[in-house]
């Protein structure tokens, strides 16, 4: 059972707090404008406290609370009209029987027309400064009108009629309206909201934003400002769950030009201040926090959330994280009092969140998403250790420990899992003399220290190892590894050029590097080639892969690519994978040697067409006018040769 990584109403967090810190300030401040900052990095659990206040607030018939994720929405439109739509709809959905609240709502949506012209804000500036259309309004209905001239021999009077009247009705604030520039507008606009939110009965209107400090940069400015100049009026608030510091970047790309600092505080930081009155952190988990989180997570994914026994150990888990510099936790006799028919299975989940707490708090840094993406990685490869028939061979407490290193240390568990691959036991013999160091050691050290006679005699790798204090801290946990057999974890957990035998990894390694090359050198290479087998072909063609995209520039032949042809002429199921590979790249991105070579390379019927297609694209763009002129030719020699390709 995977740990779901949504929003959430169960609280395992003990963000009750938040949320119900939150609801009494909406409710003690009614009649105010309010705007509510929930603040934490991504994963920390914004959006789970956005849904507890909603559902604190969902029996309460006086509060229309509605929910607005501008990550959603972006891409779609001008990102201060879609919230307020978004507002105005489903505010009327909400309350459409409720006396002239459908007349008002239409009335407010006509008005804010006016708004999909602007371009970015520019058309808004200058209607501010004269009152007048901006050159871009003015454009964009001369567009209009033009599109509509050049279709006349194509429609009806009727429908010319219309485009010329929704053509006009760009240049006006609102149908109808006296106003005569932007702020008249804005002005009545809120007057006529808080009319609809009078004729709905409604004594506070609260919406949530979510998943802000995901936008683009424009996207967030513009839906922020849109919160300030339109919606915020009595009876109105607004909880916002961002990380603020993404935000303070969005306004820095918003506003380049604004000076570094104002006085004690960054502008950046200032803006963000006028914006939100009352901002909540969300703490990250420290140490005790994260045990008990793993803990929950897991016997959750053992018992489910519905068992009653885990309905009490979550209450107990509350109360213990409401003080937790008096309180132990949860013990293990907690956890074993859940379900007595699962004791084993509770036990090896205590002993694991036990374990693997400490350091999990530190390399996630307390962000409950980067745990909960650990943990369903974990029970992912157990699940696949399960279906190969071989999780006899896994134990889950040495899993997550060798998982720990690949996540934290990758250059570390790299180095061990091949040595445990390449060696005819499947030990890691440079782990197990670090253990055998770590285990003569004091138990705390600092960071700079003499070395001692272990580590001076230890093979120079061994030696760099421990000198980072995060490794000697890993190899001080339970369980050991330095004595297992490391091959079904490492089996499980990498890519295919790690599950080779000895000779196979050292092999296909050596073989990639001479497929790096180019000329004569790399021709001397297709016996080899040919006689892969389709695993090992695999493992070479994605090697050289990941290395040509890792250099970023076609401009000329990158080394490895040959490689891959000579692959694909040899294995033909890899033709239309490297074709594919070429025709990602923007044209104007490309040199010429890319149209020369593929004679021999491209046999398969299906990869035929495929290039025939390219080049046809090729020859039919002019943002590279070198390689439409060349790819031309090329297709013009292939017709006059009768050839396919």
């Amino acid at each position: 059972m995977l740990i779901p990584d949504n929003e959430t109403e169960v609280d395992f967090l003990n963000c009750e707090a938040i949320a119900d810190t939150v609801i009494e300030l909406l409710k003690t401040n009614r009649s105010r404008a309010l705007t509510i900052g929930i603040h934490g990095d991504w994963g920390a659990g914004k959006s789970s406290i956005l849904k507890m206040v909603q559902t604190g607030l969902s029996s309460d018939g006086k509060v229309a609370c509605l929910w607005f994720n501008g990550w959603a929405f972006q891409g779609f439109d001008d990102a201060k009209t879609v919230l307020i739509e978004a507002t105005i709809t489903e505010l009327v959905r909400q309350r459409s029987n409720m006396g002239k609240v459908k007349e008002l709502g239409k009335k407010l949506l006509k008005r804010v027309d006016w708004l999909k012209i602007a371009k970015k804000g520019g058309g808004l500036a200058f209607n501010f400064a004269t009152g007048l259309p901006s050159p871009d309004q003015i454009g964009s209905v001369l567009s209009t009108i033009q599109s509509t001239i050049t279709g006349l021999g194509s429609v009806s009077p009727d429908q010319l009629k219309s485009g010329l009247e929704e053509a006009a009705t760009y240049l006006k604030p609102g149908e109808g309206s006296e106003d005569k520039n932007v702020p008249e507008a804005i002005h009545q606009f809120r007057e006529e909201f808080g009319e609809l939110l009078e004729e709905a009965k409604i004594e506070q209107l609260v919406v949530m934003i979510d998943d802000l400090d995901r936008c683009l940069p424009s996207t967030a400015i513009e839906t922020l400002e849109a919160i300030r100049l339109f919606l915020f009026v009595p009876k109105t608030a607004f909880i916002i769950g961002a990380d603020e510091g993404m935000i303070e970047y969005a306004v820095r790309q918003h506003f380049p030009d604004l000076p570094v600092s104002s006085g004690p505080l960054p502008y950046a930081r200032n803006y963000l201040e006028k914006l939100i009155q009352v901002p909540f952190r969300i703490p990250a988990l420290g140490t005790q926090e994260t045990r008990t989180y793993v803990t929950l997570l897991l016997v959750e994914s053992i018992v489910g959330d519905d068992h009653a026994g885990f309905k009490e150990l979550l209450a107990k888990a509350k109360a213990a994280l409401n003080r937790p510099w008096l309180s132990a936790g949860l013990l293990q006799g907690d956890i074993q009092r859940v379900d007595a028919s699962k004791r084993q299975q509770l036990d090896s989940a205590f002993l694991l969140a036990t374990q693997i707490g400490p350091i999990l708090a530190e390399g996630t840094k307390g962000n409950p998403r980067q745990i909960k993406r650990f943990l369903n990685a974990l029970l992912v490869r157990q699940a696949i250790a399960k279906a190969r028939n071989f999780e006899g061979a896994i134990n889950q407490s040495k899993l997550a420990k060798l998982m720990l290193a690949e996540r934290f240390q990758p250059d570390f568990y790299d180095h061990i899992a091949s040595q445990a691959m390449t060696s005819d036991d499947g030990k890691s013999h440079d782990l197990l003399a670090l253990e055998a160091i770590e285990q003569e050691q004091a138990p705390a050290k600092p960071a700079k220290r003499a070395k001692t006679d272990e580590e001076t005699s230890a093979p120079p790798d061994v030696s760099k190892w421990a000198e980072r204090e995060w490794l000697r801290r890993w190899v001080k946990m339970d369980p050991k590894l330095g004595a297992d057999d490391l091959r079904p974890y490492a089996f499980v957990s990498r890519d295919k050029r790690m599950l080779a035998s000895a000779a196979d990894v050292g092999g296909i390694d050596a073989l990639v590097t001479k497929l790096m090359a180019a000329g004569m050198t790399l021709r001397a290479v297709e016996p080899e080639v040919r006689s892969l087998t389709s695993s090992d072909a695999d493992s070479a063609f994605n090697a050289l892969r990941e290395r040509v995209l890792a250099g970023g520039s076609f401009v000329n032949q990158p080394p490895g690519f040959e490689g891959m042809q000579i692959i694909a002429k040899h294995h033909p199921r890899f033709q239309t994978e490297l074709l594919s590979l070429v025709q990602n790249i923007e044209p104007k991105s490309l040199g010429i040697w890319i149209v020369k070579g593929w004679n021999e390379v491209v046999t398969d019927p299906t990869a035929v067409t495929q290039w025939r297609t390219i080049r046809t694209g090729w020859a039919q763009q002019d943002s590279n006018g070198m390689l439409k002129k060349l790819a031309g030719e090329s297709l013009s020699t292939t017709r006059s040769s009768g050839g396919a390709r």
